[in-house]
């Protein structure tokens, strides 16, 4: 009988928000650097234990209304020391010098769905990167602008063409089959990362058969939607890479979170900026194809037919003629902020075309955003954040495939001695020794993808009350993810290779809308005693509705000149449509404690998803974290130390219809049909389940000279989501069901040192490091293939007591083989020479590092940052596909070690690969990348006068990415991977998109 009332207080108390303090008397002041000659803007001046607050102004000065009496103001910028200041009663103006932060141990990171406390009080091991980091070298993604700057993070490329297209794993594997990539959250909004296939398949056939209803292929080179954001709306990224830091997004987080937040406006006059980049990419690496020296080599690779082609000395290099293209490149954006007390906004364009060096091939991006923060009196603030963009994409044909279309799988049937570049009248000649002349397919055929997508969010915080020592808050957000993508797949009738197969021409639509709807409430209570103690409370409700809808449709057969969909004698539709709603419940209890030097962390995340088996059911996934710091330890040696450990729970849900048995449609006589498919599901199909454990210390040492951050992680994935084998007798032939452990273990280092900081000279640096190893523990199903093309070329597979990533392919036994035992790939006393399948490597790197620098002196920037990779195999498919049509560029090389007679070394490749190993074409991946070089000059402010009246700052820069690299690999990448966003089976190299280098030419401005 009391629930009624008790439920009517609380929406009372949450209905009747109490005014926060009276406002009664003005302080104006000023902040400046710590020399005291250059004022600081949009530094933040907030009252105290309030939400009373305002920025300064271009001169560094402000105005805030404060009440009667003693008040405190904290004064904190991005990159500067937060300084809290005491005013007096009868004290009307301030004056505040900051001092640089450049360890950011002041930084504010998230702790919780709302909720954050500065590094220096972290618990756990969150990699934060800003706007100026961000920003250094222009790329069409923001996951490329991550590269080589987190560490535990492996950032590969799924394709080396324009717009993106890239996976980022933290921490190692963490699925076999399930969800891969991490979630990510942009302004409190959950936003879309899928990667949906383009459709060339319906064209190559590279998964096989015909034209597989439109959705059998992962290897259509498809880019991630996280590939639309603009990069210069993005104020920070922060990176949860543990469970316990994850945990609070609990069944979505298993592969970890990647906060976005965005840039809002400032109080103030209205400030605009304004960039112009031009640059051009290049061709960064070849795979240099095989000269023939004469008639009688080229008879023996390519027949009697070579004889009719042949002319000594002539080549054409066909790399050069299809991807040698240095086509202008432009950026265009630009941006204005300010706003008064109660109402700030931030306002943002861009305009982006990236020329692909490949024929046909390209990027373009067009993006809109308005952000606004109004003040709903004094208790309470409304924010909105509007994003529109739109990018159009054309990726050509490049990967896996299996009619000769695809550019590097024709090539190696192409001899350099043919010309089949275009002629006079811009016709193309046929290939006389493929299917297809790769030159002409990608200047005639299209594959282009066009995206309109809209990201809008609100939040409201309100100050349901206010005391001197604690207060409460409310905070609600919800937010809608919505894009609408087209894939248009277009290739003529008379290409050469459309007339193999009886019906000329083919045509693809892809019609592809996807919504995600987000809403969350918090209530947040702080409680401060002072000295240090104080605790933060919240609680909190999260709703998501996903929907996920994608048409396709298809036609053969087409009429000379058109292109329309109908104009076909062959046609398919085909649909799948995916809704999932998920429901969690949150509370995260902080405590900081002994003057600020003691920090505890509890919290707990309750999901229900409609994803699991059981869609009503709650799984639970708590979180601890503790740390100590102990200050001036070895004043000028050890500054501060701290030790800090965390535990916590995530999840990875089932993905969707994996709890389905699917009817299949067809048609018998044209009669519709159903058929079901072989694959059902177990009845209590759930998320598999994450325990982390994470010890680590932060150092600052050296009279804060150098911050040292080092973690140990422990990783324990339980309940995986596994395949098994059926017998016939159920009517299925396998089952997904939860079973199974993987255990990931590993370690992640960061230094920043600030070796020289003066007036006109400051050098820093920063190093990560990073290695984890993976285990699959327990395995209740016989070791399963994972991907790949066999043990013949090496695939991928699962096994108890191996790396997941393990590499398995034939070997044949030496003289006292170490694996010939018991339990091992072959019995002790098998005879030398015998095939067997074995471990032949590992995808997983040995170790990642990054090594940037950046050096300031006078008006000049200088930045630069090197990505090592050391290790990681990759199933080099390229170079067999080369050496099988005897075309590769070193084919022709004398053999040096266990030769046969005479033979070159791509024959001795060839002698060995059919009967006695795999390893011929499993090459260590290792590389060092120069992966971004900055170099900027600030103009004087006088001259930048005379350039534009009006200029407050200019800054001109050279900047590139990729612009060297250094590897033993004889592929073109060893970063590319053909299978997209997976967990297992990524390093394969099947004629990818080849890397390419960028130049740019930028110049900055501001008003």
């Amino acid at each position: 009988m009391l629930r009624v009332p008790v439920r009517l207080g609380l929406l009372l108390a949450l209905a009747l928000p109490m005014p926060l303090v009276a406002q009664q008397r003005e302080v104006r002041g000023q902040v400046v650097a710590e020399s005291g000659a250059q004022p600081l803007n949009d530094v933040a001046i907030q009252l105290v234990g309030t939400r009373v607050g305002t920025f300064t102004d271009r001169e560094g000065r402000f105005v805030l209304a404060v009440p009667t009496g003693p008040v405190r103001l904290q004064v904190s910028l991005l990159g500067w020391r937060t300084e809290v200041v005491e005013v007096g009663e009868n004290q009307s103006s301030v004056m505040v010098q900051l001092t640089q932060d450049v360890l950011r141990l002041d930084e504010l990171v998230v702790t919780g769905q709302v909720t954050s406390v500065a590094r220096r009080n972290l618990a756990n091991a969150v990699a934060t990167v800003n706007a100026a980091e961000l920003t250094q070298v222009p790329a069409a993604t923001v996951e490329q602008q991550l590269a080589g700057k987190i560490a535990g993070a492996d950032i590969q490329a799924n394709s080396g063409a324009p717009g993106g297209g890239m996976q980022i794993n933290l921490r190692g594997v963490t699925s076999i089959i399930g969800a891969a990539t991490p979630l990510y959250v942009i302004d409190g909004v959950i936003v879309s990362d899928v990667s949906v296939d383009g459709g060339t398949n319906v064209i190559t056939r590279a998964s096989g058969g015909s034209f597989n209803n439109g959705f059998a292929s992962n290897q259509d080179n498809a880019p991630n939607r996280i590939a639309d954001l603009n990069p210069n709306d993005i104020e920070s990224i922060e990176v949860l890479k543990g469970g316990s830091a994850a945990a609070i997004y609990g069944s979505k987080a298993s592969n970890g979170v990647i906060i976005i937040t965005t840039k809002q406006g400032r109080e103030g006059a209205p400030r605009y900026s304004f960039t112009q980049r031009f640059g051009t990419f290049d061709l960064a690496n070849k795979l240099g194809l095989r000269v023939f020296e004469n008639l009688d080599e080229a008879v023996e690779a390519f027949g009697p037919r070579a004889a009719d082609y042949f002319v000594a000395g002539r080549v054409y290099d066909h790399e050069e003629e299809i991807a040698g293209n240095n086509p202008l490149s432009f950026e265009t954006a630009a941006s204005v902020s300010g706003g008064s007390a109660n109402t700030r906004y931030f306002a943002s364009g861009l305009v982006k075309h990236d020329g692909g060096i490949i024929t046909g091939t390209y990027y373009d991006k067009q993006s809109l955003r308005l952000n606004l923060d109004q003040n709903l009196g004094s208790f309470a603030t409304l924010g909105l954040n509007t994003n529109l963009v739109r990018s159009k994409t054309g990726r050509g044909f490049t990967n896996n495939d299996n009619r000769s279309i695809s550019y590097w799988m024709t090539f190696p049937q192409t001899p350099t001695f043919v010309d089949i570049q275009a002629g006079a009248d811009g016709e193309f000649p046929d290939n006389p020794f493929a299917n297809s002349n790769p030159l002409e397919t990608a200047s005639r055929a299209l594959n282009d993808e066009e995206v309109w997508r809209m990201i809008a969010s609100a939040d409201l915080t309100a100050d349901l009350w206010s005391r001197e020592n604690q207060s409460m808050q409310l905070i609600a957000t919800g937010g809608v993810d919505f894009f609408s993508l087209k894939n248009n797949v277009f290739s003529p009738p008379d290409l050469q290779y459309e007339l193999d197969d009886g019906k000329a021409g083919t045509t693809f639509l892809g019609n592809t809308t996807n919504r995600n709807l987000n809403l969350s409430t918090n209530l947040v209570h702080r409680y401060g005693l002072g000295s240090g103690l104080s605790a933060t409370t919240s609680l909190g409700i999260q709703y998501e509705d996903v929907d996920l809808d994608i048409a396709r449709i298809l036609n053969e057969d087409l009429i000379v000149g058109q292109s329309n969909i109908d104009q076909g004698t062959n046609p398919g539709v085909f649909q799948r449509r995916q809704r999932t709603k998920d429901l969690g419940f949150f509370g995260q209890e902080e405590l900081l404690l002994l003057d600020e030097r003691l920090t505890l962390v509890a919290g707990i995340r309750a999901d229900k998803s409609s994803n699991n088996a059981d869609p009503g059911e709650f799984f639970y996934y708590p979180k601890f974290a503790a740390a100590y710091r102990f200050v001036d330890l070895a004043p000028g040696l050890v500054d501060e130390f701290k030790l800090r450990g965390a535990w916590g729970q995530t999840g990875n849900q089932p993905r969707y219809g994996d709890k389905f048995s699917v009817l299949n449609s067809g048609n018998i006589a044209g009669l519709q049909t159903l058929n079901i498919s072989t694959t059902t599901v177990s009845e209590d199909l759930h998320p598999e389940r994450q325990r982390e454990v994470e010890l680590g210390f932060d150092a600052t040492l050296l009279d804060r000279v150098a911050q040292w951050e080092f973690t140990a992680y422990e990783r324990r994935i339980t309940e995986l989501l596994l395949r098994r084998a059926l017998p016939p007798s159920t009517g299925y032939a396998t089952a997904i069901f939860n079973g199974g452990v993987l255990e990931t273990r590993g370690i992640e280092s960061s230094l920043r040192v600030v070796p020289v900081q003066t007036d006109n000279f400051q050098w820093s640096s920063t190093t990560t490091f990073s290695t984890d190893r993976s285990e699959v523990k327990e395995l209740p199903v016989p070791p399963f293939a994972a991907g790949g093309f066999g043990t013949a070329l090496g695939g991928f597979q699962i096994e108890e007591g191996k790396s997941p990533t393990q590499i398995v392919g034939r070997d044949t036994v030496v003289a006292n083989d170490p694996r010939c035992v018991t339990g091992g790939p072959c019995d002790p006393g098998t005879a030398v020479g015998t095939r067997i399948v074995t471990g032949i490597g590992d995808a997983n790197p040995d170790f990642r590092m990054g090594f940037s620098n950046d050096f300031s002196f006078g008006n000049f920037n200088l930045y630069s940052l090197w990505d090592w990779q050391h290790g990681g195999d990759v199933v080099n498919l390229t170079a067999w596909l080369f050496d099988l049509s005897r075309t590769s560029g070193d084919f022709n090389d004398p053999c040096v070690t266990d030769c046969v007679g005479s033979e070159t070394l791509g024959e001795q490749r060839l002698r060995l690969y059919p009967g006695r190993t795999s390893k011929i074409w499993v090459e260590d991946g290792s590389f060092v990348k120069l992966r971004e070089l900055t170099l900027t000059y600030d103009v004087p402010a006088g001259n930048a006068l005379r350039f534009w009246d009006g200029v407050e700052s200019m800054r001109i820069s050279l900047s590139g990415r990729n612009l060297l690299r250094f590897t033993s690999y004889s592929g073109l990448d060893p970063e590319v991977s053909n299978f997209g966003a997976q967990a297992i089976a990524r390093n394969i190299d099947v004629a990818p998109y080849p890397p390419s280098r960028s130049f740019w030419f930028s110049v900055d401005l501001s008003f």
